[in-house]
């Protein structure tokens, strides 16, 4: 096994990130003044205040809104936004917030299982494709409103040829209350030979978050900096959202 993912199923996520050659820190707009991002900054803050709404001003937000399935994004008050379109990346890594908006029932959904459909996390497409539902990878989400409690959960999700894979189990599940605090969870994943390597930290109260997965790639005579495609937060499955869902990324 590569010493890069060897690191990460040991949880070693800062060092596999280097090895999946993406930025190590994050940039500034190019020559913005300290006094500029701190007044971008606190104007951010003054808004979010005014609006009531939760306030991440070093953090771009992705929202989607009801009906929709693409969400739109929004820079951080420093210009900060996560990856997207085209990309040779072999792998992604970014801290996300997921908030009680993702807590979610489906009323009149477009098949009667869509309520256990994965809605998809940041992602990329893979093996010359630029279409993530036939090849890529990606971490996914969904709302368990029929469980008792009621509970999000999160996995490793992957396309091979238009074929979901999923692990048999989710990596972790957060209650209601846990989404409505607002965890922040790190995310790595990254293209090696026949297998993608998925990895999950973060803390939620007491409670530690460590999951690994590993799930096949139907490509592994590609090249892992093939040109491929660096998705967003989506919704569905088939369904629409029902209601606007929001989410927030720290990307390097």
């Amino acid at each position: 096994m590569p010493r890069a993912y060897d690191a990460t199923l040991r949880g070693g996520l800062g060092r596999a990130k280097d090895s999946l050659n993406l930025r190590s820190a994050y940039t500034d707009i190019g020559g913005m003044r300290p006094t500029t991002r701190h007044a971008l900054t606190t104007a951010a803050v003054l808004l979010c205040a005014v609006a009531g709404t939760a306030c991440r001003p070093d953090w771009a937000q992705y929202r989607i809104e009801a009906g929709q399935h693409v969400a739109s994004v929004h820079a951080a008050a420093n210009g900060d936004l996560p990856r997207s379109g085209f990309s040779t990346a072999t792998g992604r890594f970014y801290t996300f917030v997921l908030d009680a908006s993702a807590a979610y029932q489906l009323t009149n959904p477009t098949q009667p299982d869509d309520q256990f459909d994965w809605n998809k996390l940041p992602g990329l497409s893979d093996c010359g494709d630029i279409d993530l539902s036939r090849n890529g990878a990606m971490f996914a989400w969904r709302w368990r409103s029929a469980l008792d409690p009621q509970r999000l959960e999160v996995t490793a999700y992957a396309n091979a040829n238009g074929v979901h894979q999923t692990p048999d189990e989710p990596l972790f599940t957060l209650t209601a209350d846990e989404l409505a605090a607002e965890p922040e969870i790190t995310y790595l994943f990254g293209l090696d030979g026949d297998q993608y390597r998925f990895a999950a930290t973060g803390t939620v109260g007491d409670r530690r978050i460590d999951a690994t997965a590993n799930l096949p790639r139907s490509c592994p005579g590609v090249a892992a900096s093939t040109l491929k495609w660096a998705s967003g937060l989506y919704f569905g499955g088939t369904s629409t959202a029902p209601q606007v869902v929001t989410g927030w990324i720290r990307e390097p």
